[in-house]
């Protein structure tokens, strides 16, 4: 492999600004549960009084027992409403509990972000402006712009009571004095700030410790709710800017991002397949990786895991399969090393 024309086009690509995606493997770092981590908590924390209700969540225990894949398992459920409810609160506490954890830490400095190193650097290129699309519910692209000093847009007011809007995140934000640029951060699951309200009203309430009373998280989970919930607001708009993000990027640098989303794959596997660059930094490339981009042809890529336990694996689009030993160029930190010089 000739590292020295990797790295070049490694920095090319990272340098103009490629649109960011993240998916759990970018959060799992900071202690954010798994999804088996997630089916264990609901699994042991939910009871029903009706019948029913208890009688279909036996189903689910059963079925996350004998396969241990949450999304495979609520993806076999026609969940009743008071059950999804309750999966959806259990959910919510526990990665909010996590979240707040590891919030704590980044502001005490005791744990090393490096997405917010990335979110700096980008920021400091032509144009002020960086977009970031996560499927993940968790506030950690959120901390990272405001740790970059970004004005933030996630389609909701920056209010201590925040409401939607579809057309916040067509200001020219990143001219505002006293900020370094503006930061479009696109969760097409949902957010853990965000809410419903009895009277069908979405809002943000930021860094909440506790459910409201008479609100319901804006989170969707895994299986098919996902598929009814995606069809209101705020989901509806916030895929179209996504869709949007995708179409214009000039690339794409996923981390932690599997290509096991509906929503999210279409669209980006149709971009790279034309020609568009994308680098993955993750810790095991999933087969879905590989099918949607080595085996559909792509012609820019450069994908990169763990091998080894010590090592780093690369898939190049021009040079082809390689071992580095004794790096790990696959974590974002190491491979901000590489990048910024």
């Amino acid at each position: 492999m000739d590292l020295d024309a990797l790295l070049k086009q490694l920095q090319s690509w990272t340098n103009n600004v490629p649109l960011i995606i993240l998916g759990s493997g970018a959060s799992v770092p900071f202690s954010l549960p798994s999804m088996w981590t997630l089916g264990e908590h609901i699994k042991n924390n939910i009871a029903f009084t009706d019948g029913d209700d208890q009688i279909q969540f036996e189903r689910f225990k059963t079925l996350f027992d004998a396969n241990g894949d949450l999304e495979a398992t609520l993806s076999e459920l026609h969940l009743r409403p008071k059950v999804l409810e309750q999966i959806v609160f259990k959910t919510w506490e526990l990665v909010n509990k996590s979240d707040i954890a590891a919030y704590e830490k980044f502001i005490s400095k005791t744990i090393e972000f490096p997405l917010t190193e990335l979110t700096d650097y980008l920021l400091g290129t032509a144009g002020k402006k960086l977009s970031i699309i996560t499927t993940n519910y968790d506030r950690m692209a959120e901390y990272a712009a405001s740790f970059a000093k970004a004005v933030i847009c996630t389609g909701y007011a920056q209010n201590y009571i925040g409401h939607f809007s579809s057309s916040i995140h067509s200001n020219n934000l990143a001219v505002l004095k006293g900020y370094k640029g503006q930061v479009n951060i696109w969760k097409v699951h949902g957010s853990l700030d965000w809410f419903k309200t009895k009277d069908d009203e979405d809002i943000q309430l930021p860094l909440r410790h506790t459910i409201p009373d008479d609100f319901m998280p804006l989170i969707v989970t895994p299986g098919l709710s996902k598929y009814y919930e995606t069809h209101n607001e705020p989901y509806r708009t916030i895929f179209t800017q996504a869709d949007k993000e995708i179409e214009e990027a000039n690339g794409f640098l996923c981390i932690g991002y599997g290509f096991n989303d509906i929503h999210v794959q279409p669209k980006l596997i149709t971009q790279i397949k034309n020609n568009k660059p994308i680098i993955v930094l993750t810790k095991e490339l999933t087969p879905k990786t590989k099918q949607s981009i080595i085996d559909n042809k792509c012609r820019q890529y450069i994908l990169i895991e763990e091998a080894n336990a010590t090592d780093t694996r690369i898939y190049s689009s021009s040079q082809g399969e390689h071992i580095i030993p004794n790096v790990s160029y696959w974590t974002l930190a190491e491979y901000l090393k590489l990048i910024i010089t």
